[in-house]
């Protein structure tokens, strides 16, 4: 492969990098600096009961 071939290859695989590296720090920027108050509300978790209380596995699963 000539010089210019190995140019076009490295720019090819450089750009796109450099893009996706730019965005995602723009984007981690912008939660940062985002107000605590006007983001959603997180939910909690809540522990639901097993679907069934007894231990051993159903007939015919092994």
């Amino acid at each position: 492969m000539g010089s210019t071939e190995w140019f076009l290859l490295g720019l090819v695989i450089l750009v796109p990098l450099v893009i996706a590296v730019a965005v995602t720090l723009w984007s981690l920027e912008q939660v940062r600096y985002r107000p605590k108050r006007a983001r959603p509300l997180r939910q909690l978790k809540t522990t639901e009961p097993p679907a069934s209380s007894d231990p051993t596995p159903p007939a015919g699963s092994a």
